[in-house]
């Protein structure tokens, strides 16, 4: 079987590290909500997914949007998309045993709501993943995307270095697997057409 190939792009120094531990470190002090699906009100089973939602300032919110907003033409170009709009960043904090099951954010006739005109999906790592439990970083945690039709079973595992911006297709069917060790700091959104 050829290998498979799943859309990603990878931008590395999408922050820096002082920009990440500050980041971090607002994330750490600030409140916190269960994280909701696609933006609603509602709590999400914590089988599906259970992950922090962190509250932080309005103008870390701009700062990440304004970073984000200026890297949409790269990829409108990348993906082959028109690109209209960004959704509010998410800045998720994953502790030991948070997880989000395998699914998709949107673009997909399977989602019956206004997920629907999400095109490109970003995440942007915060802290580094490792094997053990070192301070600082988180073991588990992998963001996992799934291949498609012929290849279901396909999988690829995305690690990624602290600053570092990976973007997908918004209907790749994609997880993060339980934390084991330390806390996952991510910053996530969606593009939209």
């Amino acid at each position: 079987m050829a290998e498979t190939k799943i859309d990603v792009l990878r931008l590395d120094g999408f922050l820096d590290g002082a920009q990440c531990e500050l980041i971090v470190t607002e994330m750490r002090a600030a409140s916190t909500v269960a994280a909701s699906v696609s933006g609603g009100a509602k709590a999400v089973d914590p089988y599906v997914r259970n992950v922090l939602c962190a509250e932080v300032s309005q103008e870390l919110v701009d700062l990440v949007a304004d970073r984000l907003v200026a890297i949409a033409p790269q990829l409108a170009s990348h993906f082959g998309v028109h690109l209209n709009e960004i959704e509010d960043p998410q800045f998720l904090h994953y502790r030991v045993g948070d997880h989000f099951v395998a699914h998709q954010d949107g673009n997909t006739p399977l989602i019956h709501d206004d997920t629907l005109a999400r095109k490109v999906s970003v995440v942007v790592f915060l802290n580094p993943q490792s094997d053990v439990d070192n301070e600082g970083s988180y073991a588990g945690g992998s963001l996992v995307l799934h291949g498609t039709y012929p290849d279901w079973g396909y999988r690829q595992d995305i690690t990624s270095p602290p600053g570092t911006l990976v973007a997908f297709r918004s209907e790749t069917t994609h997880e993060v697997q339980p934390v084991t060790a330390g806390e996952r700091f991510t910053i996530v959104s969606w593009f939209r057409e």
